[in-house]
């Protein structure tokens, strides 16, 4: 098969404004009037934090119409998290594919509120919004690839789930090119933090405690496995097994158990930003 090109300008959502809005310096005396400057310059990132500071999270019974206002009111680093989710959202709006929407966005932001979460958990509060980004973007190499290659993509999901393998081997087997490598190229392509290839560039689907890098990368591979595990992402199996996984990853059993409890998948899913953005 023929090498696969990418063009990774082609999203509704410019990723250069959303990279420049990540590397803000929180601690310049600018950063406001940067934020503000940058989401004015993209309609789908500036609408989305419209939306969120007007949810009943946020809302105190007043109508929020003006981004200063809405930056005021949710932060910078909620912003950050808004931005890269604005970025994903953007082209499975356009996808009607149940089996993409489920194993690809939903899983994508599934994990991003669960990595959070367990960032949270594992004490690292201060590092929870990366967390967040961390789940959005790391299955950013798949949203990039089926919006180029709709029919080969669909091919490559239902391959990985009649034959229970992973997305990896699916993809290099259909497409002779796998999520990984375009999320790194992203990283590139798109001028992110160098750090941010442990998130789009790994294969998570080894998880091995002694390679964790970081309470974020490891609150990614949780979340991630737990998502698969449940049958969003990948075909489901037993909770034995899952529980096993999530150790192996680095989490005590304590957390481990937490987190499969039918509760836990519940709340998720009842989480209102996830039904802002599936509900679409």
């Amino acid at each position: 098969m023929k090498r696969l090109k990418i063009n990774y300008k082609n999203v509704a959502v410019q990723p250069e404004i959303v990279s420049k809005i990540i590397k803000i310096d929180i601690d310049s005396h600018r950063c406001f009037r940067e934020l503000d400057q940058l989401l004015r310059s993209d309609q789908g990132a500036a609408s989305l934090v419209l939306r969120v500071a007007n949810s009943s999270i946020y809302n105190r019974g007043k109508k929020i119409n003006t981004l200063p206002v809405a930056i005021s009111i949710l932060g910078i680093n909620i912003i950050r998290s808004l931005a890269v989710l604005a970025l994903t959202r953007s082209i499975f709006t356009q996808s009607d594919n149940g089996l993409i929407r489920l194993h690809v966005w939903h899983h994508s932001l599934l994990t991003a509120i669960a990595s959070q979460n367990i960032c949270n958990e594992l004490g690292a509060g201060n590092q929870s919004e990366e967390a967040f980004i961390a789940g959005l973007l790391h299955d950013i190499g798949k949203i990039l690839l089926f919006s180029h290659y709709t029919e080969e993509y669909v091919d490559t999901v239902e391959y990985s789930l009649k034959y229970n393998c992973t997305s990896f081997e699916a993809e290099q087997k259909i497409l002779g090119v796998d999520h990984l490598e375009v999320g790194q190229q992203a990283v590139k392509e798109w001028k992110l933090p160098d750090h941010f290839v442990n998130y789009m560039g790994m294969n998570l689907e080894k998880p091995i405690c002694d390679q964790v890098e970081g309470t974020v990368q490891l609150s990614l591979m949780a979340a991630n496995s737990l998502l698969k595990g449940a049958g969003i992402g990948a075909s489901s199996i037993e909770s034995s097994i899952r529980k096993d996984k999530l150790m192996n990853i680095g989490l005590n059993e304590r957390l481990s158990d937490n987190l499969l409890e039918d509760d836990y998948m519940q709340g998720l899913m009842k989480n209102e930003l996830y039904q802002q953005c599936t509900n679409v």
